[in-house]
């Protein structure tokens, strides 16, 4: 059993729902700019996926409905679609893969950019935590991917000027007359695939990265627009000691059915294992790994400790931070 305090066992046991207090734990006290300052960012990520995996444990033994909360339809006030359509003059800035660790750091540029936080919380990801989902059930877009964005019509058509960012470095001029922006950065997405997301220190690394990103889109947004940073889904990361204890037994049904992903399609005649790590979602069509569950697919993909497309808190919460120019 984790080591946790009897305050966050009797929290997590308490009824009703639990997600507000998970996200107040997680901002509050596990992903804080003090504790990454303190730590420095390898040690900051390590401890703090210690300490999400050890919820996740008792979550998943003892509390599992928490996991049907990560399911619900997003709020109004968390929608990105009726961000862009209510909240002109606007921008929203996504950055892929981003996850609510970067929020410390996300404040710290904005501040260092002259905005302020006027909130800052987290939404969630579509089902499964994937991009082509949340483009569909988020954007409205379709089965398209965030390259094609500028080109949909309806996007033009609701006054939305559409830009996509496949490198930290790309630089775009903006509309300033649209009515919204929407600014998409694959990064840092895409670096989830390079060969340093074997290491923790990638973590590092993908910080130093980040303020470039953030200056080639956030930065460039005219001064008079209100701008939601978020993202599409977050990520788990798996270093030693950070997944669920489970047996090479226990994981090769997991294993081969999804074939090393972290979710699959429903349909076809290969019917998904019965099996308690996964969440069989009929409704939606899909299954996903429920909670901290590492498989062990052959292959690259079996070294990459950067991974998402479940069922968990680190993936399905999503950073949602609105910004406005400070006014002197």
């Amino acid at each position: 059993m984790p080591s946790l305090s009897r305050d966050i066992v009797g929290r997590l046991a308490a009824p009703g729902p639990r997600l507000p207090w998970i996200q107040e734990w997680l901002l509050e006290s596990v992903w804080t700019g003090k504790r990454y300052d303190e730590l420095g960012p390898v040690q900051y990520l390590e401890r703090g996926e210690h300490e999400v995996n050890d919820i996740e444990e008792v979550l998943a033994a003892a509390a599992p409905r928490v996991y049907h909360e990560l399911l619900d339809a997003p709020t109004l006030d968390r929608d990105v679609r009726r961000f862009l359509d209510v909240w002109a003059p606007c921008a929203v800035v996504v950055f892929d893969g981003m996850s609510v660790r970067e929020i410390p750091l996300a404040l710290r540029l904005a501040l260092r950019s002259g905005l302020e936080a006027k909130e800052t919380g987290v939404a969630l990801a579509a089902v499964p935590s994937e991009t082509a989902q949340f483009l569909a059930q988020r954007l409205g877009a379709g089965r398209v991917s965030p390259s094609q964005l500028p080109t949909r019509r309806d996007l033009k058509e609701r006054g939305i000027a559409t830009y996509y960012y496949d490198n930290p470095n790309q630089q775009h001029r903006l509309d300033v007359s649209a009515r919204a922006l929407l600014l998409w950065s694959s990064f840092p997405d895409q670096t989830y695939k390079d060969s340093g997301a074997r290491f923790a220190q990638h973590f590092e690394q993908m910080h130093t990265v980040l303020e470039t990103a953030w200056l080639n889109t956030v930065q460039q947004i005219p001064a008079d627009r209100q701008i939601l940073v978020t993202s599409d889904h977050g990520y788990v990361y798996f270093g030693s000691g950070m997944s669920f204890s489970r047996s090479n037994a226990a994981l090769r049904p997991l294993t081969a059915w999804l074939g090393g992903e972290r979710s699959r399609t429903l349909g076809g005649a290969d019917a998904p294992p019965q099996h308690p790590d996964l969440a069989i979602l009929g409704h939606a069509g899909v299954a996903m790994i429920r909670g901290r569950v590492q498989t062990h697919p052959s292959g690259q993909s079996a070294n990459k400790l950067y991974k998402h497309g479940g069922l968990s808190l680190m993936e399905m919460l999503c950073p949602w931070i609105v910004l406005q120019r400070r006014t002197a």
